[in-house]
């Protein structure tokens, strides 16, 4: 089992340190003040193949989400977010506008996936 939360932290705070994010955070710890900003969040971290009754390899998922006051400021930090990701080998698996009809927030959510042997 490997732990990729602090290293996906790790390289998404780097859109807060080049300015292109005012916050980057685990879900469900944001702050709405602080707008654009990234959320993610662990979606799968089990076990892909196995060796000599061992784990050899982990399947690994992360959501990330971009979050603005326009589209066109969601749609340029989720690509950032995107190239990010790929930074740690992760492939896109989703990329999607997410219409929230409550708020003035807009939104982009994304889930990234790879497989990495231990």
């Amino acid at each position: 089992m490997i732990n990729q939360k602090p290293i996906v932290y790790k390289k998404l705070s780097e859109l807060e340190a080049e300015k292109k994010a005012k916050q980057v955070c685990e879900e469900g710890n944001q702050d709405w003040s602080k707008l654009p900003c990234v959320t993610y969040m662990e979606l799968q971290n089990e076990p892909a193949e196995d060796a000599d009754d061992e784990e050899y390899s982990s399947a690994l998922a992360i959501k990330a989400d971009a979050w603005g006051k326009s589209s066109s400021e969601v749609s340029k930090l989720a690509m950032q977010v995107v190239a990010k990701m790929k930074e740690l080998g992760y492939k896109r698996m989703l990329y999607l506008d997410v219409v929230d009809l409550n708020s003035k927030q807009k939104h982009k959510t994304m889930r990234f996936e790879k497989e990495e042997i231990l």
